[in-house]
């Protein structure tokens, strides 16, 4: 049974005439013809009285009418769901995304996206990189904003744009005056950084062990505001993305006097079937970057 056999089937139901159904179709009367016979061979069942000037539906005809009307319906509502996804003027974008989610350029990004395709929803999940990463491996996600550090064979990357760490302190703290610092002088500094399993304190603690030495972590929080609104009460120190901390009054940021950078990128699941939403997410940055 074929689509084009329940199309035919309808128009002739329609105009009650093979003849007049073919010039609707723009077909040959035989194949109008031929598709119907064919399909009552199938069915097993006389699907059109032909004793009678006119085509009329049987009794089973008309059993089968019912449900091939609803059956084209559904056929013609998905179709033309799937053309409104695919001209982008619907859709859900699944994007995980870690909590350095302020970073340049990941707002701008997201409102040129926001600009270009008004009726997409974007969904976040909001996690640490590892799991963002398994995410896209089980098809949770489509893509995934992360900074780069921990790789992983299934996965590809394409780089969004790099920031620089800083020591973030209140404009009340004796280092807010500092043009730059030394990693070791934070030793003895109450530290508020982001929960044990983040790629960035991870980070963070590496380039203390270069200088063998391990920073005393007072607070955690996985939310960098919950950070700074600590930070803004003189309660400690962080070390977070300067796009973080210079544009807040409440904070001041120090350059380290040996600069560490991050690099901000996307990831997707390598051979994996985009959806068009997130493929025009991909197409943007493309378009941006060149």
């Amino acid at each position: 049974m074929e689509l084009r056999q329940l199309e035919y089937f309808l128009m002739v139901s329609k105009v009650n005439s093979f003849t007049r159904a073919a010039e609707r179709l723009y077909v040959s009367q035989p194949a109008v013809t031929n598709a119907i016979r064919s399909l009552e061979e199938e069915l097993g069942i006389q699907l059109f009285d032909r004793s009678q000037k006119q085509a009329l539906l049987t009794t089973e005809g008309q059993v089968f009418y019912n449900h091939v009307e609803n059956v084209m319906h559904g056929v013609s509502k998905t179709i033309s769901e799937i053309n409104e996804l695919k001209n982008l003027n619907t859709g859900i974008l699944k994007l995980g995304i870690t909590p350095l989610a302020g970073v340049t350029p990941i707002p701008q990004l997201l409102a040129k996206f926001r600009k270009t395709y008004p009726n997409i929803q974007i969904s976040f999940i909001e996690e640490n990189v590892s799991v963002i990463q398994k995410s896209l491996i089980e098809d949770k996600v489509d893509l995934g904003i992360i900074i780069n550090g921990e790789t992983n064979n299934l996965l590809e990357t394409f780089i969004l744009g790099t920031d620089e760490l800083v020591v973030c302190c209140s404009k009340n703290h004796r280092f807010s005056n500092l043009t730059s610092i030394d990693l070791s002088e934070l030793v003895e500094e109450p530290l508020i950084l982001l929960s044990h399993g983040c790629l960035l304190r991870k980070l963070i603690i590496t380039e203390f062990e270069r200088i063998n030495t391990l920073p005393q972590i007072t607070f955690e929080s996985n939310h960098i505001q919950t950070i700074k609104s600590l930070v803004a009460c003189d309660i400690g120190l962080s070390v977070i993305p300067r796009n973080l901390c210079e544009n807040d009054s409440n904070l001041t940021a120090i350059p380290l006097k040996q600069p560490v950078y991050i690099t901000i990128s996307i990831a997707q699941k390598k051979n994996k079937y985009l959806s068009h939403a997130a493929q025009a997410l991909l197409n943007l940055i493309s378009n941006i970057n060149q």
